[in-house]
């Protein structure tokens, strides 16, 4: 094999070979092809990488992609050094031969495991909740509902808002109950849909001081096909206008990666879709011939913990329910779910959908499943059925404590 004369003096003469004992960060990869492992530390200050510590197992190519890796990304701030990838590290070292190209360029995977276990280090859990439901499909007497939905998180002396319904029925509602939209410091769009995305306008307005969080692909244009019919479902040109204008004023974060709202509050970013049942498709589409499949990666979900286990809000779960809750109970180790709030996107699902879905369900002993929006009075029925007294339909204007 021939290496260049590059990786060859990393190899020979690795940099910043070593652990850091109060690491910020550590993250940990190996190869299945030839057994090689990687493991990385990571020393943060400001939100900038100040020491970088690796071990690895392996053969030259390994030890010249670790010693490159830590050369490309000391100093760089932490959301630069995520961007960092496997095949920018080989370009540095003048490249690497094709036998050791993938199984043993490692070293950007490793940090970017790091990043995110500085990311999503667990600060103490969250015991001062409250969540109350301002728009769903239903409502009680002398509340407005419409098909969407909006989620208000009283979260300790802070005020979140996941979603905002399809219309200013949020806003009506939100008067009724005494909730002050002023009052909120982020929103947080589980995915692009009008349903929702619509109460934008009427949020903005009154939240002056709210920073926005959303995927990157929550604006792209969207469309749902049905028979004769082609639909658009994306966020409207208004709601467009007003992200537009959040980010000239530095008030929008983008969650390309899991993200940190507030101390323990995170938001999943895009969720990695790995169950067989769970049809995460349907007929959406990013053009208006409906040609181009949207796979809705903007689809996000909202977690913390308390000391009962994880609480998990949904806003369709376009990813499946269980790829959601897997995903999350992979990013924190924490097994314990608490409760799953929000719309499950079974309403169209198929018996055998639901059916595995609540097999899937029942190994993680969730003592408040709340089923809102799109998940359908079918499979809200079925939950019931298994879970009991577990599953409660919280409508707009109940507050649940946590």
């Amino acid at each position: 094999m021939l290496y260049t004369d590059k990786a060859i003096d990393h190899f020979m003469n690795p940099r910043n070979v070593g652990e850091i004992c109060n690491a910020d960060g550590v993250g940990t990869i190996g190869s299945e092809e030839c057994g090689d492992m990687v493991k990385v530390w990571i020393k943060v200050d400001d939100l900038h990488l100040v020491d970088i510590k690796y071990k690895v197992f392996g053969c030259p190519a390994a030890i010249a992609v670790c010693s490159m890796m830590t050369e490309l990304a000391m100093g760089m701030h932490v959301d630069d050094a995520y961007e960092i990838t496997d095949a920018q590290v080989a370009q540095a070292l003048g490249g690497l031969p094709d036998q050791k190209y993938h199984c043993s360029n490692l070293a950007a995977s490793a940090l970017h495991k790091a990043i995110l276990s500085y990311v999503l280090k667990k600060p103490t859990k969250a015991n001062d909740v409250t969540i109350t439901v301002l728009v769903n499909n239903t409502a009680s007497t002398g509340l407005q509902c419409e098909h969407g939905l909006s989620i208000w998180i009283e979260y300790a002396d802070k005020r979140i808002l996941f979603d905002t319904g399809q219309t200013d029925v949020i806003q009506k509602n939100a008067e009724h109950i005494g909730v002050d939209l002023a009052d909120i410091d982020a929103v947080v769009l589980s995915h692009g849909h009008y349903d929702h995305t619509g109460g934008i306008p009427s949020v903005i307005n009154s939240a002056a001081k709210a920073t926005l969080y959303l995927h990157p692909k929550a604006t792209e244009q969207k469309y749902s096909q049905k028979p004769g019919k082609v639909n658009v479902v994306g966020m409207s040109k208004q709601a467009k206008e007003i992200v537009q204008y959040l980010e000239d004023k530095g008030r929008i974060i983008r969650t390309e990666l899991p993200t940190e709202v507030y101390p323990n509050l995170f938001i999943t970013g895009p969720i990695p879709r790995n169950t067989s049942f769970e049809d995460t498709g349907g007929n959406f589409y990013t053009d208006q011939n409906c040609h181009e499949a949207d796979e809705l990666t903007d689809d996000q979900a909202v977690y913390f913990e308390t000391e009962k286990g994880l609480v998990v809000l949904l806003g369709c779960a376009h990813a499946g329910v269980v790829n959601t809750l897997e995903y999350i109970i992979y990013l924190t180790g924490e097994k314990r779910l608490y409760a799953v709030i929000g719309g499950m996107h079974l309403k169209n699902a198929s018996l055998a959908r639901i059916e595995e879905t609540i097999i899937a369900l029942r190994k993680y002993n969730i003592q408040k499943l709340i089923p809102l929006h799109c998940t359908g009075q079918d499979a809200i029925e079925k939950l019931k059925h298994e879970f009991g007294d577990r599953v409660s339909t919280n409508i707009p204007g109940n507050k649940m404590k946590l």
